[in-house]
């Protein structure tokens, strides 16, 4: 017996359907001509694409460093890679901005405001991390040349936006060795002098042993020192867990240590020359990475590395009108059927109450 209502019910379906074939035809049609028209009427759109490779690490303090430490600090994942860093300025509002201006778009895009024209840019531009590591960044336009350019300075921007984080960092580190470079020479003259005043004074010359054992001091005392003062530039602009930092503080403890071990200068004259050679050792290598972060700042290599810059697409990447006309129709379908059955149980509605 469940058989048979089985098959009678579906039998009434089908009864149903065949009643209202012409008008879920005529509905079916209608749809698909319609969105064909509106397909067809629609601008094209082009879709072009840069390929940018994710950026490697190296040991040398760069902005993408920089911009993951100001990251850490203000609470982010510490887990923060230079890929996402890129992904970040990418998607800026500074970037944005600087599109908007290149290109003219708050006309081009018939905006009011400026803020409109971020959130129509953002609507045509996609930007992400592929399953090979690339960063891709692709952007749509109704002129193909222009999907290109676009994507291409997207590029261009982010290895410039990137240089110049870079020139800061080093600038920051080179004016403030500068600052304790002049510091250490003012303090060395002044060693001179001591010694030299000392010498005249009392009538003494220097002995082999006192000067060897004045210049081991002097050399690891102005190597903690000149330790310390990298230390101290190095946390104005980064936080206490990046592996710079981790390693210096390690330098600066062993020296330290190694210090504590020195004998003690008895003599006034011994006191002095210890002095003068930490001077001389701290003036050495401040001169050094002075020279070091003079170099760095005037660095100007690429630091985005491109791996395919965006071409003009010869193919339109949307309206897809078969794609459309396809989905348009089997909605139509599904709607039909919907209304062919609601027609028949308001038919048998208002027969049942007459």
């Amino acid at each position: 017996m469940e058989n048979e209502k089985e098959e009678i019910n579906l039998y009434d379906y089908w009864l149903v359907i065949k009643k209202n074939f012409w008008f879920i035809l005529s509905l079916f049609t209608v749809t698909v001509v319609i969105t064909m028209l509106i397909s067809f009427s629609m601008p094209k759109i082009y879709r072009a694409t840069a390929s940018i490779l994710s950026p490697i690490e190296t040991g040398r303090l760069s902005g993408l460093e920089t911009l993951i430490s100001v990251a850490e600090i203000k609470g982010l994942p510490s887990q923060v890679s230079s890929s996402d860093v890129f992904l970040s300025i990418l998607k800026s509002r500074t970037m944005a901005d600087a599109v908007i201006d290149r290109f003219n778009l708050q006309e081009l895009y018939a905006r009011e405001t400026r803020q409109e024209t971020r959130k129509r840019l953002a609507a045509m531009t996609e930007i992400g991390v592929s399953r090979e590591k690339l960063i891709n960044v692709s952007v749509m336009d109704t002129e193909p040349q222009r999907a290109a350019d676009m994507a291409n300075f997207y590029v261009s921007t982010l290895d410039e936006l990137n240089r110049n984080l870079n020139i800061t960092a080093a600038g920051q580190m080179r004016k403030f060795i500068e600052e304790r470079l002049q510091e250490t020479a003012g303090a060395l003259r002044e060693s001179e002098e001591k010694v030299k005043n000392y010498q005249v004074k009392h009538r003494i010359s220097l002995g082999r042993e006192l000067q060897e054992s004045a210049r081991v001091a002097g050399d690891l005392q102005g190597k903690f020192i000149a330790a310390k003062i990298q230390l101290e530039a190095k946390k104005d602009y980064t936080t206490s867990r990046n592996p710079e930092i981790i390693k210096l503080e390690n330098e600066v403890r062993e020296l330290e240590q190694a210090l504590l071990k020195l004998p003690p200068m008895e003599t006034e004259m011994g006191r002095l020359i210890r002095e003068l050679k930490t001077h001389e050792t701290l003036h050495n290598l401040l001169i050094s990475q002075h020279e070091n972060a003079k170099i760095e700042e005037a660095r100007d290599t690429p630091t985005v590395q491109v791996l395919d810059w965006a071409v003009m697409p010869e193919k339109k990447y949307k309206p897809i009108i078969r794609n459309n006309m396809m989905i348009a129709g089997i909605m139509a379908v599904f709607l039909g059927v919907l209304l062919a059955f609601f027609r028949e149980y308001y038919r048998r509605e208002i027969s049942n109450g007459k």
